[in-house]
């Protein structure tokens, strides 16, 4: 329907492309095409310093893994692995890890892969990928629990990578034990049963780190409104208080809300074909769409900041980004195949227009403890873009 609808419009009703054609030129296209493009555009963004929005001088990225639905098909389930149900059944599901800039609202590197492969191990790709981009500031990493682990500390530390991740309750129990303040530096000890996990998953980390006693890190602790303790590991400087880096944690958040927008307006897990070069292609060019329309969305929440200022707005505004999905869906193949730059120039500044005359407040409502709904597939609250 979508290649119909373009050929309509180009006057061109009498082109047909038959499913058959369309998807033997799919299988020729390198999935790898949209990470190198997305890398180009973001080398573009982070090479300049004014433009990179920072918090106490880092560039703060969000890692965090999600579970993705594909096709089911027996290529899917050779390639991605299957996830079971009570009931005993299985699905094709694959385990995609995204690198996010939680300040500049951008997907740095999706990693896709089988879904039992460890979150970690996708996270150290993601990162290899961020290495890569020309990003002027010092950079930390916000991650949930799951990832505190002795080896992959390692591995961060080795990359030059600021962390700061947050500890379930199990977590280097006897370490948190023996502390009594609640910002303390520690040593996390190399006890046989740790050296022994990290031997039989990761034999190259393990030959680095046997002969060293203990991974020294800082140890942050306060309570939750719920009473729940939280705790988190980082080693950020001691010149950057308790506080700041607890309330900075939550700053992870955005990599949820991201997900969200991929999945429900970009229709993320819609692949477009069983083959499993599609999961590549779709899942990559989404993460490519994504970073295109929040760029477009930064200019035109400028303007619309611009235009707001000195206004009796309850609240700040920003565009309404389902609104801003659904412009540059119509707008952005006809732009970039328009083949007069002045032309281009006129429709890309049209685009970015119509997303301003599209706005929503941004209410920040008091945080509350998360609680897990069941919920209808189709929201009655959220019409999509497309």
């Amino acid at each position: 329907m979508e290649l119909r609808r373009y050929f309509s419009e180009e006057g061109k009703e009498n082109k047909k492309i038959s499913k058959q054609g369309y998807f033997q030129q799919r299988r020729k296209l390198n999935p790898e095409v949209f990470r190198e493009l997305n890398r180009d555009c973001l080398n573009d963004f982070y090479s300049s310093k004014e433009e990179v929005k920072t918090w106490n001088g880092y560039t703060v990225f969000a890692i965090d893994g999600t579970k993705a639905e594909i096709p089911n098909s027996k290529e899917n389930r050779e390639t991605f692995g299957m996830e079971g149900n009570q009931y005993g059944a299985g699905q094709p599901r694959a385990l995609v890890s995204g690198l996010y800039d939680v300040y500049n609202d951008f997907f740095v590197d999706l990693q896709i892969g089988k879904i039992t492969e460890s979150e970690s191990e996708a996270a150290k790709r993601n990162i290899r990928e961020l290495k890569q981009l020309q990003v002027k500031k010092t950079v930390l990493i916000i991650m949930d629990r799951g990832y505190p682990s002795i080896e992959f500390i390692h591995f961060l530390e080795k990359q030059g990578i600021n962390y700061l991740i947050r500890l379930s309750s199990n977590d280097y129990k006897k370490e948190r034990e023996n502390t009594e303040k609640e910002d303390e530096q520690i040593e996390l000890e190399h006890t046989y049963s740790r050296l022994a996990k990290i031997k039989k998953n990761h034999e190259e980390e393990y030959e680095e780190i046997k002969g060293i006693k203990s991974s020294a890190t800082r140890l942050i602790r306060s309570r939750l409104p719920s009473g729940e303790e939280f705790a988190v590991i980082t080693n950020l400087p001691a010149s950057i208080s308790k506080d700041a880096i607890c309330t900075e944690y939550f700053k992870r958040w955005g990599i949820e809300e991201s997900y969200k927008t991929l999945k429900d307006k970009l229709r993320f897990e819609s692949v477009t074909g069983k083959a499993s070069i599609y999961v590549y292609q779709d899942f990559l060019a989404q993460m490519l769409v994504y970073n295109m329309v929040q760029d477009i969305r930064h200019s035109a929440d400028e303007q619309v900041e611009e235009k707001t200022a000195g206004k009796d707005y309850k609240y700040p505004v920003r565009t309404n980004e389902n609104m801003a999905i659904g412009l540059f869906k119509e707008k952005m193949i006809k732009l970039l195949v328009e083949s007069d730059d002045s032309i281009r120039d006129i429709m890309f500044n049209k685009l970015q227009t119509d997303m301003e005359s599209y706005i929503l407040p941004v209410r920040h409502l008091p945080s509350h403890e998360r609680k897990y709904n069941v919920a209808n597939r189709y929201m009655d609250n959220i019409k999509p873009a497309f």
